[in-house]
């Protein structure tokens, strides 16, 4: 990324999340020349990358790894100098709660997608008419619909009801809190879409991705994080940030385009002239930062729904744990009808947290068309999701410390057809307000990876904007 020497260049960065500062450091290593300024309105950057001391140890209070079968996030650690400190977990098995009982997912599992039919069979966590019934998947003719598919709409036609709402929807849908039958084939689970588009059966296709991947991408670990959690990663983009203006508990009234590129309107009534401004905020606040500016792109942002979850982390004494926790965790699919979502099984995942006597859960509650967990005060919340986990993992004793941390209106949720959503708002910007570009979470994809990689591509076209304007 590169332009003309200016001496006058200035690019705001407005959100403070992963893809904000991923985009105020590649346009600062572009141009050491342009004025930076990155603006949120919390007193910290990170967004939802948060750690905190709990127990004596640095526990993630949001996402507490990322994916490594993409390069994005990798890629940035190298350039980073952080890559040789990441860890990964000591297990990659689980466990998902189906009729009552916790039940070890099977082996050959691919994003909720069972690729052997006897460890399916054997694992119980669908009864044998719905392991018999993914068999169809493998003689059942190609057929899609004339519109846009969901995750759910794929899993339920090849597949049938019991994986698609036992298996797919708990692994899928709680990555991004949402219900599988409305989200995103395209953009949520591209893996299941070219599986399924480039073979005769899905879970054909999805061995042949198998029996394609290089060995050694095959045997690396599918995530990675931090010893100090994944708010490392944040704190070293801080520094290389330095010579970048940052303003925190800062707020944003408004975005106004101009001849040379847009003003931005802080709530202190000061206004920065800039060149090129990349809102890297949640689709809600970005249409309220654009209402004036694109009165048909805020629209659309507007109309993107979001989910709210709550994220309750709770130590107990080892010794009062029934279950082995042998795993990373648990789901907990949506027709059991209980509170939590999702348990990490935190102080058995990470191997860097030595044994000292105690247990660490991170549960989550809340999803997509589940908001039951916000009628609850937080000693409510503690108080049932701990009943829950005394139920599930024979829990004898009490909680001996607890941390609520609620996100809301954290997850976007990508409906049919959003790709094209994002693509028409991008467009509608390029013509009421050309200086002005989005990126961040609800917009192409979910997870650290590609929030890295979004906030690469919003700097390229910022200092592509610098370029033009320099000509």
């Amino acid at each position: 990324m590169t332009g003309p020497e200016s001496t006058n260049a200035t690019v705001v960065v407005v959100g403070g999340g992963i893809s904000g500062l991923v985009s105020a450091y590649k346009v600062r290593q572009a141009r050491p020349d342009a004025t930076v300024v990155l603006i949120d309105r919390s007193e910290k950057l990170g967004g939802k990358i948060s750690t905190s001391t709990f127990m004596g140890r640095q526990v993630d209070e949001g996402p507490d790894a990322f994916l490594t079968r993409v390069p994005w996030a990798i890629d940035l650690c190298d350039e980073l100098g952080i890559l040789d400190e990441v860890i990964s977990p000591s297990s990659g098995s689980a466990y998902v709660m189906s009729r009552g009982k916790l039940r070890r997912l099977p082996e050959g599992l691919v994003l909720g997608v069972p690729t052997r039919f006897w460890p399916l069979l054997k694992s119980g966590i669908v009864n044998p008419f719905g392991a018999l019934r993914t068999l169809f998947d493998l003689v059942r003719p190609t057929s899609w619909p004339d519109t846009p598919e969901t995750v759910g709409g794929l899993s339920r036609r090849r597949l049938g009801n019991q994986v698609a709402e036992r298996l797919v929807d708990p692994l899928i849908g709680a990555i991004n809190a949402g219900d599988t039958d409305e989200l995103d084939l395209h953009l949520v689970a591209p893996q299941l879409e070219n599986a399924a588009r480039q073979s005769r059966s899905l879970i054909s296709g999805l061995k042949q991705q198998r029996k394609n991947l290089d060995p050694e991408v095959a045997a690396a670990p599918v995530f990675h994080s931090f010893p100090s959690g994944m708010s490392r990663l944040v704190s070293v983009l801080t520094d290389r940030l330095r010579d970048v203006e940052i303003r925190l508990a800062a707020t944003v009234e408004h975005v106004h385009p101009t001849q040379r590129g847009a003003d931005v309107i802080l709530g202190s009534g000061e206004i920065i002239r800039a060149d090129s401004v990349i809102l890297a905020t949640p689709a809600y606040v970005t249409a309220a930062l654009l209402g004036k500016a694109a009165p048909e792109a805020s629209a659309d942002l507007s109309g993107i729904e979001y989910a709210s979850v709550a994220m309750v982390t709770l130590g107990f004494e080892r010794a009062a744990i029934g279950h082995p926790l042998d795993g990373s965790g648990m789901l907990v699919p949506r027709p059991e009808g209980h509170l939590s979502t999702a348990v990490s099984w935190a102080s058995t995942k990470w191997p860097h947290w030595a044994d000292d006597g105690k247990a660490i859960l991170r549960v989550s509650a809340g999803r997509m068309g589940d908001d039951r967990f916000t009628e609850l005060n937080d000693d409510e919340l503690v108080d049932t999701l701990s009943a829950e986990m005394a139920n599930f993992l024979d829990i004898n004793g009490p909680v001996l410390e607890w941390r609520v941390t609620r996100w809301p209106r954290s997850f976007p949720q990508y409906g049919p057809g959003h790709a094209d959503l994002i693509t028409r708002i991008e467009e509608r910007l390029a013509h009421d307000a050309p200086g002005v570009f989005i990126t961040g979470a609800s917009c192409r994809g979910l997870g650290i990876p590609a929030c890295v990689r979004q906030g690469g591509e919003a700097a390229e076209l910022a200092l592509s904007r610098l370029t033009s304007a320099a000509k």
